[in-house]
């Protein structure tokens, strides 16, 4: 008896640099079996932080450095798809998704699977229908959250046995409750006997950076605390000015784009996301898995991972007033804290590891690659 076909998988995402559905495909790499799986990671306008990073842990990525150029990428998929045999295409969001079926369906690749990872507040009359008419060419469409799978499901008229909600999955090696968070704080050069409280996101207005700055504005002449906000984003100098604007300037520290997010979380006391939007937060789930106290919007995305009370604390969207109770709740209670943190920690430990997340998608992979083969 010969061994299984490895399968030639062909992820096709905007770009590898910092991000959430980038550090989901190294995660994904990483945890699928190799005997059985060649993964390859194909930006379509540019590479980055994670590209490198995919690459250092053994896995091919291809940059095709094209930007607003349709055809041009969609000809030089389907080339590549061609030169490399590929069996399954997987690509992420809308436009890497529709130009990389386009192009599968032009180099005859057997699978193709669209990953959704957003929830849109209104529809666009184009992109309905062309994800209309490409859903009877498409195999699957994975949904990072239920709110997501409902979504695109209703929008898109997709059939709901073609969608599967696989949640990203968090290294819960990489991301774990440090020994001693004085010592974690210290390494980074904070006041280990100060709180550190803050935001790991993209700089957009649709994170609820406005409720966390009134938060702070009402929280900081009572409590002594480092306030942090990490990443960046098209609109930093709009956040910016909206700290500036409580008089924040000089107690809300922005620390750009860093990659030692591990290192950062493990110094955060509490980790604040009062976002408007959002699909299912891979910071979130970070955090969580870090062992963080969490405070979160009412989202139905966040719902998905936090319980109110259990694993962390909820509040209602653009409710400033409730966020700076919740965040002095938890500033004036360090057994609430620990608490929490630790129940978060375990949540992820049993639901959204990176084993689970590539043990799913490696299991649909194999599903309709024999549904293919079958009927072929």
């Amino acid at each position: 008896m010969t061994d299984p076909k490895q399968l030639k998988i062909l992820r096709v995402v905007i770009g590898l640099n910092q991000g959430g559905v980038q550090q989901a495909v190294l995660n994904l790499f990483k945890g699928l079996d190799k005997r059985r799986f060649e993964p390859i990671a194909c930006a379509i306008e540019n590479t980055g932080a994670i590209g490198k990073e995919i690459e250092a842990a053994g896995f091919e990525v291809i940059t095709l450095g094209y930007k607003r150029q349709p055809w041009r990428t969609i000809f030089a998929l389907a080339k590549l798809m061609r030169d490399r045999k590929i069996d399954i295409v997987h690509a992420s969001s809308y436009h890497p998704s529709l130009y990389a079926r386009v192009a599968g369906l032009l180099a005859s690749v057997p699978v193709l699977i669209s990953h959704e990872h957003t929830v849109f507040d209104r529809k666009r009359q184009q992109r309905t229908l062309l994800n209309r008419f490409l859903s009877r060419f498409t195999d699957a469409y994975v949904a990072v959250g239920r709110t997501v799978a409902e979504q695109v499901t209703v929008w898109y008229r997709y059939q709901p046995n073609k969608v599967q909600v696989i949640y990203n999955g968090v290294d819960t090696l990489r991301f774990h409750p440090p020994a001693n968070k004085a010592e974690a704080k210290r390494r980074l050069g904070f006041d280990p006997n100060r709180p550190v409280v803050g935001m790991i996101s993209r700089l957009d207005p649709l994170k609820g950076y406005d409720s966390f700055f009134d938060a702070v504005r009402h929280l900081q002449p009572h409590f002594d605390v480092q306030w942090l906000v990490v990443g960046m984003g098209r609109d930093e100098q709009e956040i910016r000015q909206e700290a500036a604007e409580r008089g924040l300037e000089n107690t809300v520290q922005f620390l750009g784009m860093r990659r030692d997010v591990p290192e950062l979380l493990a110094a955060f006391d509490i980790y604040v996301l009062p976002t408007l939007k959002e699909g299912l937060s891979n910071s979130i789930l970070e955090a969580m898995a870090a062992g963080c106290a969490v405070v979160v919007s009412d989202y139905p995305g966040n719902l998905e991972v936090v319980s109110d009370g259990v694993n962390g604390l909820v509040v209602p969207m653009r409710d400033a007033v409730t966020l700076t109770q919740r965040i002095k709740a938890l500033l004036e209670d360090a057994e609430l804290r620990e608490r929490l943190g630790a129940a978060a920690r375990r949540h992820i430990e049993e639901n959204f590891s990176v084993e689970s997340n590539a043990e799913k998608t490696a299991a649909l992979y194999e599903r309709l690659w024999n549904m293919k083969k079958g009927a072929s």
